[in-house]
């Protein structure tokens, strides 16, 4: 028998369920790469004091075959605590009397013991990879296009006489070849842009190449990055899905499946298009209405404020993006993953990007991220696990002190040198590194609360359908 609690108890009861299983993935992405270091040391001969998952106090704590295996209070990554190598007391703690005579590592040992976490990570994302070419990811089909659809009036791109229509074919010389989604892609390219201006090569009616030159504005919605005034558009029908009894629509004999495909004469490229006639202010609008023959007709419309909603609407419920089941390889999706976190590394480094601290995820951005999209669609957190995990690979190979990169680069110093690090030397350096990542966390995590916060603050959209004024009778 299964049990189905009422609202709002069975609510509580999914929201809990799905928290703890995005709890469970995060900490399986952890415990995945710091499993590699474990693995690589015991091959090495290593000595193994502590396998922890998290920093701070101890929750949990167990020791099996000589190794401290626990459970930390700060979910923000992991440890695996190796005596013989460079020290990091300040995130793992000091090693116990009995460890502290041992032998250090030779350089080899290290690098192998060190590069082991991100192959390990590479290694479950290529899992995941090959879990979402089987099982498919729902992908939204509007985004296959590099053609604008609606352009806001008075932006970067309307002042630089960019149209609707207007198909891109390159930017900044690097032909996209879709709208959003992977590294390369139209939406990504101008977010993370690193030059002061971005220069678009246009296709304009297939008549003519157009090629304009725009300099993006920070968008304050976005945290600052960069945006054009086309990013939130790309070309899709305006395909009606519901007609709302007594509306404007209704009235003019529009039917649910038919497209609007002109207003006033110019070409609808987004339903945001009518949206901005609407809002217009005029009297009335010439609305062009394909119906499932491909035939078109004209017909007038009044826009009209509705009973329930504060702004002017014609009564109609336009069709949701066309969704479809998509098997990407496990190739295409781990070489777009890296992809993606070498643009955005470059990006933070570029003078004239807009790219910060602030529009980065530390643990609880990814976590809130996992939550998500286990309530849209479980694939989707598989496909989110892909980039999840190359990311960890990537980025833990910086050559960075207290990353697996740093202790990768002290190694081959030592290799270069054939003589140990002077341990004092090597423990200052990983403090100051500690110190930095510790106050680089909090200020990413500071970030990730307020994007929360500004979440949960939102009013949430009305779902309830419009109402208009009954039409006078006829006498």
């Amino acid at each position: 028998m299964i049990a189905v609690l009422p609202p709002p108890w069975g609510d509580v009861v999914t929201v809990v369920g799905t928290v703890v299983v995005a709890m469970v993935l995060f900490g399986l992405t952890v415990a995945a790469h710091e499993f590699g270091h474990f693995w690589a040391a015991r091959r090495m001969g290593l000595v193994v004091e502590r396998f922890a998952i998290g920093f701070g106090p101890k929750i949990y704590g167990k020791v099996i075959d000589g190794v401290e295996w626990q459970i930390n209070l700060l979910p923000l990554g992991g440890f695996v605590q190796l005596p013989q190598m460079s020290p990091a007391e300040g995130l793992e703690g000091k090693p116990g009397e009995e460890h502290k005579d041992l032998p250090p590592a030779s350089p080899g040992a290290k690098i192998i013991t060190a590069f082991a976490g991100p192959l390990a990570s590479l290694a479950l994302g290529v899992v995941c990879a090959v879990g979402v070419w089987i099982l498919g990811v729902p992908t939204n089909l509007t985004y296959r296009t590099t053609t604008i659809g609606w352009v806001e009036p008075g932006s970067p791109a309307a002042q630089a006489g960019i149209l609707p229509g207007d198909k891109i074919l390159a930017i900044d010389g690097q032909r996209p070849e879709r709208w959003a989604g992977r590294p390369g892609a139209v939406v990504e390219s101008i977010l993370l842009g690193i030059d002061h201006e971005i220069l678009l090569e246009l296709d304009r009616d297939g008549a003519e190449i157009v090629t304009a030159r725009v300099r993006p504005e920070p968008d304050p919605e976005l945290e600052g990055l960069r945006r054009l005034g086309f990013e939130m558009y790309p070309a899709q029908p305006a395909r009606v899905d519901q007609v709302i009894e007594g509306g404007p629509a209704a009235r003019a004999g529009i039917l649910p499946g038919e497209n609007l495909v002109s207003v006033d004469g110019a070409k609808i490229w987004n339903p945001a298009a009518v949206k901005a006639a609407v809002e217009s202010g005029q009297e009335s609008l010439a609305i062009g209405v394909e119906d499932s023959q491909g035939n078109v007709r004209i017909v007038n419309l009044r826009p009209e404020q509705a009973l329930n909603r504060k702004e002017r609407m014609i009564g109609v419920v336009w069709r949701p993006s066309d969704i479809r089941i998509t098997r990407p390889t496990p190739q295409e999706q781990v070489s777009s993953a890296a992809g993606l976190v070498f643009r955005t590394l470059r990006a933070l480094v570029a003078p004239a990007s807009n790219v910060g601290v602030q529009h980065l995820s530390g643990p609880l951005g990814i976590f809130e991220r996992l939550v998500s999209l286990l309530q849209t669609d479980p694939r989707l957190v598989l496909y989110f696990s892909v980039i999840l995990n190359v990311n960890l690979a990537v980025l833990n190979l910086l050559p960075i002190p207290v990353l697996d990169g740093g202790h990768i680069l002290f190694s081959l110093v030592e290799a270069v040198r054939r003589r140990t690090l002077q341990a004092k030397t090597v423990e200052r350096i990983q403090t100051a590194f500690v110190i930095l990542l510790a106050g680089f966390f909090l200020l990413v995590t500071y970030h990730d609360s307020l994007r929360l916060k500004r979440r949960m603050d939102k009013p949430a959209e009305s779902t309830e359908m419009p109402v208009f004024r009954p039409a006078p009778e006829k006498k």
